[in-house]
Order: structure tokens, then C-alpha cells, then sequence
């Protein structure tokens, strides 16, 4: 589902350009064929997705014990808790508590959030990385959004092979407890590489220099995208258990903020100071926040030991 869930931005440019390309379309059949499409989604969520909250599954366990054994003992913690505003006077804070406290959660959250600043900044980018340098169509520049799918999509194929492979190094078997910071060894792997290939997009980008190298860097890009995302996720879901929706939203909440700011401030800033230097700033930033992944699988343990939020070994 992640991987869905970033493929989308990258393949929604591809179709989008070819049918704002089409006369006979036009731009609002991008609003209608996502308008479409998300109701489908809707309406096919609302009739098949399962609920899979535990505690709410031990709540309906609970009530459906009672109604069949008429034994009122059968109570489960989560309908016995507060009530439901105090609950939601407790929750609604924590995503921000999260993000100020949990030095996992801040470091990790911002590496996060320039990845989805740069993929929502291509949006507009891309007409002054490809339309203006090589003269590409609208539909062709949309295009060009393929290289990173393909990055993502050859990620994700690999990721099973890889998982198991390490398994067999590490001598871990199925089921067998390991460290959260396991999970970081993609990200360890994939960090070095977005402030290259970042580096590369913006200063390669020049006539005299073929597109296919402007490409190629989308491509890793694309690769980094789902190895830095993935990892990320796992160790915070391993890290917190069951605070782990509540530390990932804090991060959701950040990266759309942000992304959301990027798609308006990416076209004054490609053109104020030009793609070289605007991928050069970001480059910049991916630079120094490459070693959170292996300061983590360093630290991390220490740092679990002193959050009461965080738990200790997870299972493959």
C-alpha cells in the first residue's frame, strides 16, 4: 500500500499529460477521471475493507461473548477506557508531542518530508528539467514522471529477494525476534544516493548533455524513494508498536504541510535562481541528513530505551 501510495504522484503526471495533450479532453477531465476513480476507491473501501484495530477486534470479541454466554465479566480495555471526547482530548496532541519529544520521529520525519517536497516540487519542475531544456511536449514531460515509477517499481520487486537474502546473513529465521534497526539497512544503503543523484539532476541538466542522464537520475531517485520510505516505516512501526499510527501520522502531518507548500513554491524558486541551484539546496539538505539511518542503527536502541512510547524487538 505505501508503495501504491507513492507510485500515484508520479503516475498521475504521465496520464495527465497526455490528456490535458488531447483537445477533445482537456484539463478538467483531470479532475474528472480522479474524481471517478476516488469514489470507486470509496465506495469499494466502505463495502470490503475490514476493520483491523486490535483493540476495537477485542471490543467486538468482548460483546459478542457477552451476548452469546450472557456473562457480563467479559470486558474488553478499550470499551471500559474513557470516554470518547477525553480520548480525543488525549490523541489529537500526541501527533505534535511525537514530533517535538521523539528524536526518531523529528529526524526521520524530516527525511521524509524531503522526499515528498522534491517528488511534489517535480510537479512544476519538470517543465523547466525537461519541457524548457530539451523542448519535450506536455504529454512527453509527463513522461518523463515514468522514469521515477520505474525506480519505485524495481524497488519493490527486489525488496522480497533482499529481505530474505539478509535474513540468511544474519542468521535470523521466520519468527525469530530481531532489532528494530534492522529495518534501516535499505535506507543505509539508499542514502548516499539521493544527494547524488539530486546533484546530478540539476547540474546535468543543460542541452549539451543527453536527457538520458537526467533520466537515469530520476530512475534512482525512484529506487531511494521506496528503499528510504519502506525502511522508515518498518523501524517506526517496529520502534512504537502500538503508538506507531500516532507517530506516523505526525509525520503524514509534516509531509503534506510541506509538499503542499512546495507544489506553489517550486515554480518561483525553479525560476528565481534556476534548476541547478534549487536541486543543488535540496541536495544540500539530503547531504546532511544522510547518516540518520546509520546514526540510528547505531543509537537507536539507547534512544528506545529512554521513550515511553517506544517498545523493544519486533518479528519477521
Amino acid at each position: 500500500m505505501l508503495t501504491i501510495r507513492l507510485a500515484a504522484p508520479v503516475v498521475a503526471p504521465i496520464a495527465g499529460g497526455w490528456i490535458v495533450s488531447d483537445t477533445r479532453l482537456g484539463w478538467r477531465w483531470t479532475g474528472w477521471l480522479t474524481l471517478i476513480m476516488s469514489a470507486f476507491a470509496w465506495l469499494l473501501a466502505l463495502v470490503a475493507l475490514p476493520e483491523t484495530y486490535h483493540p476495537v477486534l477485542l471490543d467486538w470479541k468482548a460483546k459478542q461473548l457477552r451476548r452469546v454466554t450472557g456473562d457480563d465479566r467479559y470486558k474488553a480495555e478499550h470499551e471500559s477506557s474513557t470516554s470518547f471526547f477525553k480520548r480525543l482530548r488525549e490523541v489529537l496532541p500526541l501527533p505534535l508531542v511525537f514530533f517535538a519529544q521523539e528524536p526518531v520521529i523529528s529526524v526521520l520525519g524530516l527525511y521524509l518530508v524531503l522526499l515528498y517536497a522534491l517528488l511534489f516540487s517535480f510537479l512544476s519542475g519538470f517543465e523547466y528539467l525537461f519541457k524548457r531544456t530539451y523542448g519535450l511536449s506536455t504529454a512527453l514531460t509527463g513522461s518523463c514522471f515514468g522514469a521515477i515509477a520505474l525506480g519505485c517499481t524495481v524497488a519493490t520487486l527486489c525488496a522480497p529477494g533482499l529481505y530474505s537474502w539478509a535474513r540468511h546473513r544474519t542468521e535470523h529465521v521466520r519468527g525469530a525476534p530481531v532489532e528494530p534497526e534492522f529495518r534501516l539497512w535499505p535506507a543505509m544503503v539508499a542514502a548516499p544516493c539521493l544527494p547524488i543523484c539530486l546533484f546530478v539532476l540539476g547540474w546535468a541538466n543543460r542541452p549539451s548533455v543527453t536527457i538520458w542522464v537526467s533520466l537515469a537520475a530520476c530512475f534512482v531517485f525512484g529506487i531511494v524513494l521506496i528503499a528510504i520510505y519502506v525502511s522508515a516505516y518498518e523501524y517506526i512501526v517496529d520502534s512504537y508498536g502500538d503508538h506507531a499510527a500516532v507517530a506516523l501520522s505526525s509525520i503524514t502531518l509534516a509531509r503534506y504541510v510541506v509538499a503542499g507548500g512546495m507544489v506553489m513554491a517550486s515554480r518561483p524558486m525553479y525560476e528565481g535562481i534556476g534548476v541547478a541551484r534549487s536541486l543543488t539546496i535540496m541536495g544540500s539538505l539530503a547531504t546532511v541528513l544522510s547518516p540518520a539511518p546509520v546514526l540510528f542503527w547505531r543509537y537507536g536502541a539507547k534512544l528506545r530505551d529512554k521513550s515511553k512510547w517506544a517498545k523493544g524487538q519486533a518479528e519477521f
